[in-house]
C-alpha cells in the first residue's frame, strides 16, 4: 500500500508557490471553477498547466513528475497530456490561495477563473465530501451538511469553504490583477457554454494568437466524456471520479428561499457576484 506523501496538498501548494517565476501566469481559481477543464484545453494547444498539489517545481522552476506514487496516480487521472508543453507555449499555474504567498514572486499576468459562487462552493462541498478519506479532501468532519460548512465548520483548506472565503478570494486577486499589466477573466459558465469564444479571448487578453479552429479541436478533445473515460481507464473501478460533469446554474436545483439561500444574500457577496456578473438574490 503506498505510503503517504511527506507534504500535504497546501504544503505542497505552497511550496511550489515559491517557485513561480515572471514566466507563469497565475490562474486564480476557487476549488470546482473548471481549472480541469482549462487545463486539460490549454494543454491541448500546446501551453503547460501546472497543478500545484500534483505537480512539482524545483528551484529553477522547472517541473518534474511528482516524486510520489499517489500523487503521480493523481496526476494522471485528470490529465491526458504531457506535462510539459509546446515551444513558444505559455505556462500556466492553477492557484487556490491568496496573493500573500506570492510577495515576493515577479508575478506579471493573472487569470481569474470564476464560477456562480453557489455552484462553486456547493461543488466544492460535494467534491471534499465524496474524497474525505484521501488526501484530495481537506473536510475534517464526513458527515456534516452543507448549511454547517458554509458556517465555517470541519474545514480547514484554503481557500475556507465559506461564503467569505469565496468573497476575500476574489476581492483579493482582483485587487492584484487591476495592478498588473496583463489579466484576463473566463467565466466557468462560458467555458461550458461557448468555450471557443471563451479561450480565444483569454488568449488574446494574455497576447497569445489563438486559432479558433485549434481551439475548437482542443475543446473537443477536453470534453468531459473523454476526460471521464480517460480517468476511468487510468484509476480502475469503484473509485470516486475526480473529473465531473459541472453543470451550469446546478444551484437552481437545491438553493430555494430558506436559511442555505439567506447565507449568500448578503452585501459583499452580492457586491462581489455582480462584478462577475452573478446576480444573488
Amino acid at each position: 500500500m503506498p505510503t503517504r506523501p511527506e507534504l500535504t496538498m497546501r504544503e505542497r501548494h505552497v511550496r511550489n508557490a515559491a517557485m513561480v517565476g515572471a514566466q507563469d501566469i497565475i490562474v486564480a481559481a476557487y476549488p470546482a471553477s473548471g481549472a480541469a477543464l482549462l487545463g486539460n484545453i490549454l494543454m491541448e494547444l500546446g501551453h503547460t498547466f501546472i497543478d500545484p498539489h500534483f505537480d512539482e517545481l524545483d528551484e529553477q522552476g522547472r517541473i518534474r513528475v511528482p516524486s510520489d506514487e499517489e500523487l503521480r496516480s493523481h496526476r494522471d487521472r485528470i490529465a491526458a497530456n504531457s506535462l510539459s508543453g509546446s515551444v513558444g507555449g505559455r505556462r500556466f499555474f492553477k492557484n487556490h490561495l491568496d496573493p500573500t504567498y506570492f510577495t515576493d514572486a515577479p508575478l506579471t499576468a493573472v487569470v481569474l477563473l470564476v464560477r456562480d459562487p453557489r455552484d462553486a462552493l456547493h461543488s466544492s462541498f460535494r467534491f471534499f465530501q465524496e474524497f474525505a478519506p484521501t488526501l484530495l479532501s481537506y473536510l475534517t468532519i464526513e458527515k456534516a451538511s452543507f448549511l454547517e460548512y458554509l458556517d465555517g465548520l470541519g474545514d480547514e483548506g484554503e481557500p475556507p469553504l465559506t461564503v467569505e472565503g469565496w468573497v476575500e478570494f476574489y476581492r483579493a486577486w482582483t485587487e492584484v490583477a487591476e495592478r498588473l499589466p496583463c489579466s484576463a477573466v473566463v467565466r466557468f459558465e462560458e467555458l461550458k457554454t461557448t468555450p471557443v469564444a471563451a479561450v480565444v479571448r483569454l488568449l488574446d487578453a494574455l497576447g497569445s494568437t489563438a486559432d479558433p479552429a485549434a481551439v475548437e479541436h482542443a475543446v473537443e478533445r477536453s470534453s468531459f466524456e473523454r476526460m471521464r473515460a480517460h480517468e476511468e481507464k487510468v484509476a480502475g473501478a469503484n473509485q470516486p471520479m475526480i473529473m465531473r460533469s459541472g453543470r451550469v446554474d446546478e444551484w437552481r436545483e437545491w438553493y430555494g428561499d430558506g436559511e442555505l439561500s439567506d447565507r449568500f444574500r448578503v452585501p459583499r457577496m452580492i457586491e462581489m457576484a455582480a462584478r462577475f456578473g452573478y446576480e444573488i438574490q
